[in-house]
């Protein structure tokens, strides 16, 4: 986020700890959150936490954007991730390239395979897409309510079109742009920067903002209830997400929430465990359980989260001990850390 909401990004600077501590404990819960999802079977529980981690997860990254980042121009940005995040990214996306093979596929490199990465790794491309276009509207001066609500429709289209579609990949229309979820969350990513940034001022107090994600979950159960069609979930789906988004960042991210110290361990971690946490969870389900995910309860998922969570940050301290891994694996560009 700077890198994965910041080394999922950049590491944190000494602005982001003194003026939004509450983004750390924020960010280090938002990926324990998205290991506990990846562990799930396909549940309600599963299905919830999908409905607002990622769409927070892509804002804080946004946030973390500052428009300084962009000072010696886009390819003096890109210049600054190529060793911090996207080295890291292309070394995961080739440790992944042999486990993608083993679900059944041809072992043959199609361009597809390039294009839509493995699994999570999404979210890197998506990163760099959404840095992008925030650089263009600084660049080019272009309108940012255009941009939000250009993104806010693609929002809607994939939520209808594209997020259950039982398509292929090289099926799918404009496949070559990429994994769609590289762009159904973008929305929040250049909302949250432009509140950063102070491109877009928003005045609403927390009782509102609570208020209003109130009325969306209400209207969602009910719609849900009702065997609703997308079309309508979709809105009170948008609005919970955008007022959570908003009060995350005016209202906790300034304040001193979420310091538990085993959520800023892992938001120090977190571009590691985002990366080797499914190489882990892999293992774990085959070592213990010798049957697929979907064949577990949640209770079960809940057990091996937890062993997941501890080995993927035991494997990112491995990695952190040795200065080519610290650096070109994990991004690390300040030297060998001992500890984490």
């Amino acid at each position: 986020m700077n890198s994965c909401a910041t080394q999922i990004s950049m590491p944190p600077t000494k602005e982001l700890v003194k003026m939004y501590p509450g983004l750390n404990g924020a960010k280090g819960l938002l990926i324990i959150m998205v290991v506990f999802a990846h562990c799930l079977p396909p549940s309600t529980m599963l299905y919830f936490m999908y409905f607002f981690h990622m769409p927070l997860f892509m804002a804080i990254s946004g946030f973390l954007l500052k428009e300084a980042a962009f000072k010696n121009g886009y390819k003096g940005y890109m210049k600054r991730l190529w060793h911090r995040l996207i080295l890291p990214w292309i070394a995961a996306s080739l440790i992944f390239m042999p486990l993608r093979f083993s679900e059944g596929r041809n072992i043959r490199l199609q361009f597809a395979d390039i294009i839509y990465p493995y699994y999570h790794l999404w979210y890197i491309p998506s990163y760099l897409i959404g840095a992008t276009i925030c650089y263009t509207i600084i660049k080019h001066k272009i309108p940012a309510w255009i941009v939000l609500l250009a993104t806010a429709i693609i929002t809607i289209v994939w939520y209808n079109v594209y997020r259950d579609t039982p398509l292929t990949v090289t099926e799918l229309p404009l496949y070559w742009l990429g994994d769609k979820r590289m762009v159904a969350y973008l929305f929040f990513f250049i909302l949250a920067f432009c509140i950063r940034n102070k491109i877009v001022q928003i005045n609403i107090t927390s009782i509102q903002l609570i208020s209003i994600q109130a009325i969306a979950i209400a209207v969602l159960v009910f719609l849900v209830l009702k065997n609703s069609s997308s079309i309508y979930i979709v809105w009170p789906y948008l609005l919970f997400n955008t007022c959570l988004v908003i009060f995350i960042l005016l209202y906790i991210a300034p304040k001193n929430y979420f310091q538990n110290k085993w959520f800023l361990l892992v938001n120090e971690q977190s571009l590691g465990i985002y990366l080797y946490h499914p190489l882990i969870i892999a293992g774990v389900y085959k070592v213990l359980y010798n049957k697929g995910q979907h064949d577990v309860t949640n209770l079960q998922a809940s057990g091996i989260f937890v062993v997941v969570l501890l080995l993927t940050m035991g494997l990112v301290w491995l990695l952190k001990s040795w200065d080519f891994t610290n650096r070109y694996v994990l991004g690390s560009i300040t030297g060998n850390k001992k500890t984490v």
